[in-house]
């Protein structure tokens, strides 16, 4: 009867540390990464084709986490067409340009804003009842400048993580960054990055 007894007492402790060790495993093998580590955890696939008639950057573009601080802020997505003296195409010969957000089975469009180098999508990160936006997509730029086609497309992204008035300025790649409601030297809550598609060259970068 003693044994009996012993067994009851012994089989939940048991139990017990297995499920503890279980979930601190579980725990530790699970990557925390807050929003100024982000960049590295975004997966790109990225081409650029060009046909007889146009040229068309096609890009995807997925988190492969969730950051540990929150999604609070406004993304921005430049892209900049680049010809064969190095001189970015002028946003008036971009014909067709669209971004598309991923909200579990809904897509959302965004049109974009042209600039003096290129194009602007500006969209929201957040996230709402477990439910993501922002960290998924996909974008399609075309254009249909035979006498002079792009041979390098440069995809500037432009993270944020704090609310803010909006980006003021308009420069497709960001070099020139002015925020409303932020000071000029504030750089304490976004980074840019950049990824270089070459012409019917497909490729993919991975976070």
């Amino acid at each position: 009867m003693f044994n009996g007894n012993k067994l009851v007492v012994i089989l939940p402790v048991l139990l017990m540390i297995f499920l503890f060790a279980g979930g601190s495993y579980y725990i530790n093998q699970t990557e925390v990464v807050n929003n100024e580590e982000l960049d590295e955890k975004i997966n790109w696939e990225t081409t650029l084709l060009q046909t007889e008639d146009s040229s068309v950057l096609e890009a995807t573009w997925n988190w492969s986490v969730t950051p540990s601080d929150g999604m609070a802020g406004e993304d921005y997505i430049g892209v900049t067409f680049i010809d064969e003296e190095g001189e970015a195409l002028p946003a008036e010969l971009l014909d067709d340009y669209q971004l598309t957000l991923k909200l579990e089975e809904e897509e959302i469009t965004e049109d974009g804003e042209e600039t003096k180098n290129g194009i602007i999508f500006s969209f929201p990160n957040e996230i709402e009842e477990n439910k993501t936006l922002g960290d998924k997509g996909s974008l399609r730029v075309e254009t249909t400048s035979a006498s002079n086609p792009p041979v390098r497309a440069v995809i500037s992204y432009l993270h944020t993580w704090e609310d803010h008035g909006g980006l003021q300025s308009k420069d497709a790649r960001f070099f020139d960054r002015e925020f409303a409601g932020k000071g000029d030297k504030d750089e304490s809550f976004f980074w840019v990055s950049e990824r270089f598609v070459d012409l019917e060259e497909k490729g993919s970068s991975n976070g």
